[in-house]
C-alpha cells in the first residue's frame, strides 16, 4: 500500500459475477441501494469502483452498467449516519434523478450535488462516474450554503463548470503520487475553488442559492462572536431590506435560527478540540455570541441531545491527532465492508473520532 493516500478497489475477478454484483452494491450501500435495470446476461458489464479515503472526504470513482438508485426513507434510517452531500461528475453516460423536490438528469461537463439528506430515486445509462463526498457538517463549517445542495451546482457551458470538472479529474489523477499528510490541504483547496466559484457571480443555480446569500453566510461566520448580529446588522452592511434578507434564509428557518445553530456548531467544534481542554466552556460560548449561561446550555442540549460537559467528555474520549484509516481489505468481501464504513464514518473523522 505504501505511503500514499489510502485506496480501496473492487474490480472483477475471483467470484462468480452475482457474488461479484452483492458486494459492490454493499460497498456503495450507505449512501443508496443499486439494482441494474435489466437483468444481467452472461459476459455482461460489470461494475467497478476506486476510492481513496482523504481524511474528513472521499473521493471515488466508478462505471456500472444501467442502474436504479434508490434511497427511500427505510434506506435513510438505516443508514442515518451517512446524510452527506455527493458532488458527482459524469466522465460518460446519463443519470436522471429525483432527488427530494429537485428533478434534474446529469450529464456531462458538470458537477452535480446528490443530497442524501432527501429521498432519491434515479435511473442511468451504462455510466461511469466519479464522486467527491463532503459531510454535511463539513460543508456547514465551510461552505453552509452548499450544505443542502441538489441539482447542477454550475450553470451549463459556463466557465466556472469546466474549471470545476477540470479540477477534480486533475485532482483524482495526482492522488496517486499524494502523500497522506497532503490529503486535508488538497479537500481545503477543493472546497476552496468551489467558494472561489460561487463568489464570481457564475454561480446561478438554485442548488447553491446565490452568490448575496454565500457572502452573507461567510459574514455571518466571521461575526458570530458578536452580541448583536443580526437581521438589522447584515441589512446595514449589505444595504439590503429586510424582505430580502428573509427571503434568502427561509429555507434554514430564518436568520435567527441559522445564526443560532452555526453558534452551536462553532461552539461543539471547539469544545470538543482537545487543545481547547483547558478553556472554561462558558467562555468559549462567549466567543461566539452567547451571554447566558444557563441560556446556551439549554440550546446545546436542545440542539445536541447532550450538556456541554457530556459533549467536552465524548471528545476528549476519541483518540486525538490525525485520523489513520484502517487499512484495506485483502479480498472482496473485506474491501466492500471497508468501503461502506468510509461513508458512514466520515463524520467521526471530522471530529476526530475513531
Amino acid at each position: 500500500m505504501g505511503d500514499g493516500i489510502t485506496k480501496a478497489s473492487l474490480v472483477p475477478g475471483g467470484l462468480p459475477d452475482d457474488q461479484y454484483r452483492l458486494l459492490w452494491r454493499q460497498s456503495i450501500a450507505p449512501y443508496f441501494d443499486a439494482e441494474p435495470v435489466e437483468r444481467p446476461a452472461p459476459g455482461h458489464k460489470l461494475p467497478d469502483i476506486h476510492q481513496y479515503h482523504l481524511g474528513v472526504a472521499v473521493l471515488a470513482s466508478s462505471s456500472f452498467p444501467a442502474q436504479r438508485f434508490k434511497r427511500d426513507r427505510r434506506w435513510m434510517a438505516r443508514f442515518e449516519d451517512c446524510d452527506h452531500i455527493l458532488f458527482q461528475l459524469l466522465l460518460e453516460g446519463r443519470n436522471r434523478v429525483v432527488n427530494g423536490d429537485a428533478e434534474f438528469t446529469q450529464q456531462q461537463g458538470n458537477v452535480y450535488a446528490v443530497n442524501l439528506a432527501r429521498q432519491l430515486d434515479a435511473q442511468s445509462t451504462d455510466a461511469s462516474v466519479m464522486t467527491l463526498v463532503l459531510p454535511r457538517t463539513l460543508l456547514r463549517e465551510h461552505l453552509p450554503y452548499l450544505s443542502d445542495a441538489s441539482g447542477a451546482l454550475l450553470p451549463d457551458g459556463s466557465a466556472a463548470a469546466r474549471i470545476l470538472v477540470d479540477y477534480l479529474v486533475s485532482l483524482y489523477r495526482n492522488l496517486p503520487m499524494a502523500g497522506p499528510d497532503e490529503a486535508e490541504s488538497l479537500i481545503r483547496t477543493t472546497m476552496g475553488l468551489m467558494d472561489s466559484l460561487a463568489m464570481s457571480g457564475d454561480l446561478e443555480s438554485a442548488a447553491a442559492k446565490d452568490a448575496s446569500f454565500a457572502a452573507i453566510c461567510r459574514y455571518i461566520e466571521r461575526h458570530l462572536g458578536d452580541f448583536d448580529l443580526g437581521t438589522e446588522q447584515i441589512c446595514r452592511h449589505f444595504r439590503c431590506s429586510r424582505s430580502t434578507v428573509y427571503r434568502l434564509f427561509k429555507p434554514q428557518g430564518g436568520v435567527w435560527h441559522h445564526i443560532q445553530n452555526r453558534r452551536l456548531i462553532r461552539c461543539m467544534l471547539t469544545i470538543t478540540h482537545p487543545k481547547m481542554r483547558h478553556r472554561r466552556i462558558f467562555d468559549i460560548a462567549v466567543d461566539f455570541g452567547f451571554d447566558s449561561a444557563s441560556q446556551f446550555s439549554r440550546m446545546f442540549h436542545d440542539h445536541f441531545g447532550m450538556t456541554p460537559s457530556q459533549a467536552r467528555e465524548a471528545g476528549l474520549a476519541r483518540e486525538s491527532g490525525p485520523i489513520t484509516p484502517p487499512p484495506v481489505g485483502t479480498n472482496a468481501l473485506g474491501t466492500a465492508e471497508l468501503m461502506a464504513r468510509w461513508a458512514t464514518s466520515l463524520t467521526r473523522h471530522l471530529h476526530g473520532g475513531a
